[in-house]
């Protein structure tokens, strides 16, 4: 569609989406407000949220008590993939231009850094949407304070894998105890 080239958006519906702004805050940040608080609701007070936190602690153990593990899985994997695709339009409309070729690149390593400072488990068992929330905004911190100090993002990338050892040391050590 775009041969892996830069492609300039100019629908005003979607350049809305990430330049605009309500009472003061940003469009994104608004959506991307209402989204967190919409999981957080599913994980902490839906049956199908419960049933995803009970398979991510021991799929075996659910399985074998009953949940339809296949279907919750399913299920979560169309969220993934549709929280995905918003989070690539909301990243195209901010930029006003998509790039197939690097738009993403290397945010694995972020977000996995956001999930283990907002204090989800990496084992599974628990989840903390606001937690992860938080840290993502830490991340975001921190590579701004960097990218602020002429520093390169391998920096940051160096800075984060630190972050994610540090954790799973004191994740270990609290479940030594």
């Amino acid at each position: 569609m775009a041969d892996g080239q830069l492609k300039q958006i100019v629908n005003p519906d979607i350049l809305a989406l990430g330049t605009g702004s309500f009472l003061g805050i940003p469009t994104v940040v608004l959506i991307a407000g209402v989204l967190a608080f919409a999981v957080a609701f599913l994980v902490q007070r839906t049956t199908f949220g419960r049933q995803i936190v009970a398979i991510g602690g021991n799929r075996s153990a659910s399985a074998l008590s009953g949940l339809p593990v296949k279907r919750v899985l399913i299920g979560v994997y169309i969220l993934c993939g549709v929280m995905a695709a918003l989070a690539g339009i909301l990243a195209t409309a901010r930029l006003t231009a998509s790039d197939p070729s690097s738009l993403g690149t290397l945010m694995e390593l972020s977000a996995i850094t956001a999930v283990v400072v907002g204090g989800t488990p990496l084992n599974g068992g628990s989840i903390r949407v606001l937690g992860t929330v938080a840290g993502a905004l830490l991340m975001q911190l921190l590579r701004a304070t960097l990218v602020k100090h002429d520093l390169p993002d391998s920096t940051a990338q160096i800075a984060q894998a630190a972050i994610i050892i540090a954790a799973v040391y004191v994740a270990r050590e609290r479940r030594s105890r």
